[in-house]
């Protein structure tokens, strides 16, 4: 059998997730509540600016998602946070 092996998709393991969760909250002043951790996917409960968010990883990627509305208008205040990290590391 003949397999297509050139088609396989190669992801970063969950494994991988705590390193990165932690260097966002680190950069955005958040600190874990709870974390739910299984073989596919994680899910993190987070606080920020003393908001509760959910931040996950499965086979999509990493998610940042509101638990409330207080938790949604923050959301901008975190992008702009995260793009001024990234804009002065490409600098």
């Amino acid at each position: 059998m003949d397999l297509p092996l050139e088609l396989l998709a190669i992801q970063e393991m969950a494994s991988s997730f705590p390193d990165y969760a932690n260097a966002i909250l680190h950069l955005v002043g958040g600190s874990v509540v709870d974390c739910a951790d299984g073989p596919v996917e994680r899910v993190w409960t987070v606080s920020i600016g003393g908001r509760l968010f959910w931040l996950a990883h499965d086979e999509i990627g990493v998610s940042l998602d509101s638990k409330s509305r207080e938790s949604t208008l923050l959301i901008p205040s975190i992008q702009e946070t995260l793009f001024r990290h990234r804009s002065q590391s490409d600098a």
